[in-house]
């Protein structure tokens, strides 16, 4: 997947209202993570420490190169830190591993539908064949009376 970093003030203005509090979130998340203060990255990025609160408390938006640094400071993409999750790599057919990985449950599940739906069409013959017969019978009685 491509890297948007040069999308992401684009990104940031159209989502800002929505995206700050998640943005602001991931990167405190991420720094967490790695075990780095606010100082050690406003220090790395070097911006005030001021600055570095800011972005935390969405106060103030990043611009585009900053996020690509903080992304390689946190060791993560700017996809992540922006959206939330890591992107699907690059030529991994998700559907194939997910057929992979739950093939045979879901041959076992699409078999088991075969058999409820017989098993639903046999009851519904009964059913049917039950509702002539009572039919049959009221007509004898009613033709007795």
């Amino acid at each position: 997947m491509p890297d948007y970093g040069i999308f992401l003030p684009y990104l940031i203005f159209k989502r800002r209202d929505m995206d700050n509090i998640s943005i602001k979130n991931n990167i405190r998340n991420k720094r967490k993570e790695r075990k780095f203060t606010q100082e050690e990255i406003a220090h790395r990025l070097g911006i005030s420490l001021t600055a570095y609160r800011d972005f935390e408390k969405g106060g103030t938006s990043i611009v585009n190169g900053n996020v690509m640094k903080l992304a390689d400071l946190l060791d993560t993409t700017t996809e992540e830190l922006v959206l939330g999750y890591k992107p699907a790599k690059e030529n991994i057919n998700v559907i194939e591993d997910v057929k992979n990985e739950y093939g045979g449950q879901i041959t076992n599940l699409q078999k088991r539908v075969e058999d409820l739906e017989k098993l639903v069409k046999s009851l519904e013959e009964t059913v049917a064949t039950k509702n002539e017969i009572i039919r049959m019978l009221k007509k004898t009685l009613d033709e007795a009376k």
